[in-house]
């Protein structure tokens, strides 16, 4: 983080070149009866307090971008459905929501990270600020070994965890089923016969732009149902000699790197 923050584009001796990356960062929220989280009206609450442009300002000094919806930009159907319905923080927002579902303020909730990955602590440690600077949440912090973390999210044991997702391959779907579809892999309790079936329905056509418009709607689902909050959107970052050509067309964001396409000037 600290060696791409310190990059300048300027330096005659080196060529940078960034583009959209497909690994996005989530926030997760335990839907399951019984949990903090359970009531939707207290997780969109959540969705109207977090600032991404602060977290990765702060955490990442501007490495990633802010994240609006599942699926990322460059993907096929992304879209910015929490930019749409949560444009900017809103304590009063917030405040209304919590008092419609009738819940004691601070909401009380444990959000879990990985010690050993990345900036997961310092994230944790900013969300956690911007949460209850409202006043309206009390958030526990707790660092768990990676091993330990994975079997305890897998389990249900955790309130909230932030995780990140590098797509398979460059296709909406890897953001779907797998992150909110019924008994998906990242265990949130969360099931929605509309987003099961706008899933399922994308898959059938070959030529995914005909998808779009599941995606689209599936996306403002997630964002109504606020099973998961995105962060981020990482960004893939080339930096090449000035004798070295073709940098600039190496990533296209999907993890492979072109290397034919370099060559010596």
């Amino acid at each position: 983080r600290d060696t791409l923050a310190g990059l300048n584009p300027s330096d005659p001796g080196q060529r940078v070149s960034e583009v959209d990356s497909s690994e996005i960062r989530n926030l997760y929220l335990n839907t399951r009866a019984g949990k903090p989280l359970h009531n939707v009206n207290v997780r969109r609450a959540m969705a109207w307090l977090i600032n991404r442009e602060q977290l990765a300002a702060s955490v990442y000094e501007g490495t990633v971008d802010p994240l609006y919806s599942l699926i990322p930009a460059g993907i096929t159907g992304h879209t910015t459905s929490f930019f749409d319905d949560y444009p900017e923080p809103s304590v009063s927002k917030a405040r209304a929501l919590l008092t419609e579902a009738g819940v004691t303020t601070p909401v009380s909730f444990t959000y879990g990270y990985g010690l050993t990955s990345g900036s997961a602590a310092a994230e944790a440690k900013e969300l956690k600020k911007q949460l209850e600077a409202s006043g309206l949440f009390k958030v526990t912090l707790k660092g768990y070994e990676w091993t330990d973390f994975q079997k305890r999210w897998a389990t249900g044991k955790l309130d909230a965890y932030a995780v990140g997702w590098v797509a398979d391959y460059p296709d909406p779907d890897t953001y779907g089923s797998p992150l909110v579809g019924t008994d998906g892999t990242m265990n949130t309790g969360y099931s929605s016969n509309e987003v099961d079936h706008l899933i399922q329905d994308s898959r059938r056509f070959a030529d995914r732009n005909e998808a779009e418009q599941d995606f689209h709607d599936l996306q403002a689902s997630v964002a109504h149902d606020v099973p998961v909050i995105p962060l981020w959107q990482a960004k893939d970052y080339v930096v090449t000699s000035e004798d070295v050509g073709g940098g600039q067309y190496l990533s296209d964001g999907t993890g492979v790197f072109r290397l034919w396409r370099l060559n010596w000037i």
